[in-house]
């Protein structure tokens, strides 16, 4: 079974050598890998180009973002099934094999992934992945329990997804800042059946201080958020699930009310939490009664928990 690899790269020179390295060194070895050149204005094309891999196509486009250069990839590729990882990240030698034997033990899913963990000048740390089960092949059968439970069961470079439903949904949504990649997955989530292998087999690497999100501040309810909410008022989430994806949306919008708390946005903050989305309770009272504190001591307690 062909995978293809496809890679969005945009002016991470410094680390696309070692990503790539990851791939080849993978024990499955039926792959292609389409590195989609995003209008880099440093020297990654030049280093991906020297490095002269036998499997690698490199496309070149006008800067469009993350998600026009993941369609790209996916027009171009191959494979029945397409890998995504960014430019920073990075595989353990057997991921790529444990997502086909994701596919051969639960040959009707259309989602595979892995756990994950964090990279950053501090050291590696697992990331938290709720998935109820035993074994370490599991089915996540709600996308929105283990997403509120932990962290993210599915990232950008953890993920293998077949060809024909990425194509089915439209692929990534264009000129989003940040979510693009999470609309994805919560539509496939809702769906169709998503499957995890829970050894850590990919790392995601925090400590480019450049990356989408560290530079881009959450102030309105993204995307991805609102599209959820309207799933779930047509009906489009199971019962099984609407609980969860509730939870989820609430916790979005206060997340989104604290992000503006820390600038000393406090209108902004209490505009958010008058929204449908949210519940009223602790976390509805917590936000209000930290809205209206003096902006000094408001600025002096998120300065002292940071």
């Amino acid at each position: 079974m062909k995978i293809s690899v496809v890679i969005p790269l945009f002016n991470k020179e410094q680390y696309i050598e070692r990503c790539l390295k990851s791939i080849q060194a993978q024990t499955y070895q039926n792959f292609e890998i389409i590195v989609i050149d995003d209008g880099s204005t440093d020297q990654g094309a030049e280093l991906v180009r020297a490095l002269g891999l036998s499997k690698l196509r490199l496309i070149s486009q006008p800067n469009g973002g993350v998600s026009k250069a993941r369609n790209h990839g996916i027009d171009k590729a191959n494979g029945e099934w397409i890998a995504f990882i960014d430019a920073d990240d990075y595989w353990k030698p057997d991921f790529l094999l444990e997502m086909i034997n994701l596919i051969e033990k639960f040959p009707y899913v259309s989602l595979c992934c892995s756990a994950y963990s964090f990279k950053s000048r501090a050291g590696v740390k697992l990331a938290r992945i709720c998935v109820p089960g035993e074994g370490k092949y599991r089915l996540i059968d709600n996308y929105f329990y283990s997403t509120c439970r932990g962290n993210l069961p599915v990232t950008a470079s953890s993920v293998v997804i077949k060809k024909v439903v990425l194509e089915t949904i439209g692929g990534f949504p264009v000129g989003w800042k940040m979510g693009e990649d999470i609309f994805v997955w919560i539509y496939i989530s809702i769906s169709y059946q998503l499957a995890i292998c829970m050894k850590n087999l990919a790392v995601y690497d925090e400590s480019d201080s450049g990356s989408a999100t560290k530079v881009n501040q959450v102030l309105e309810v993204l995307p991805h958020v609102k599209s959820l909410e309207e799933w779930i008022r047509s009906g489009q989430v199971s019962s099984k699930q609407v609980r969860d994806a509730k939870e989820l949306v609430h916790r979005s919008y206060i997340f989104t009310a604290l992000q503006n708390l820390k600038l000393g946005k406090k209108k902004e903050s209490r505009r958010i939490i008058q929204s449908d989305g949210v519940r009223f309770g602790l976390h509805y009272i917590a936000v209000l009664l930290l809205s209206l504190l003096p902006s000094k001591l408001l600025c002096w307690l998120f300065r002292e928990s940071n």
